[in-house]
C-alpha cells in the first residue's frame, strides 16, 4: 500500500527500524510539496517519511 492509499484509513505502519505506529493515517504530503523531503504522512502526530517505511497494512 503506497501512502497515497493509507490517507484517510486506519492502518499499521512498520517502520524500517523495527517501530510500530497504529491508527488514522492523515496529512499526506507528496514529495513535491514536501521539498526537500520526500512524501509523507502522519500517524499520531508523527510526521512518517516514505524512505523509512517497511511495510504499511490496513487495520
Amino acid at each position: 500500500m503506497t501512502l497515497k492509499e493509507a490517507h484517510g484509513k486506519n492502518v499499521r505502519i512498520t517502520l524500517n527500524d523495527g517501530s510500530v505506529f497504529e491508527g488514522l493515517a492523515y496529512d499526506y504530503t507528496s514529495a513535491l510539496d514536501n521539498e526537500p523531503d520526500p512524501e509523507s504522512i502522519t500517524i499520531d502526530h508523527t510526521e512518517l517519511f516514505v524512505d523509512e517505511i517497511k511495510s504499511i497494512d490496513l487495520i
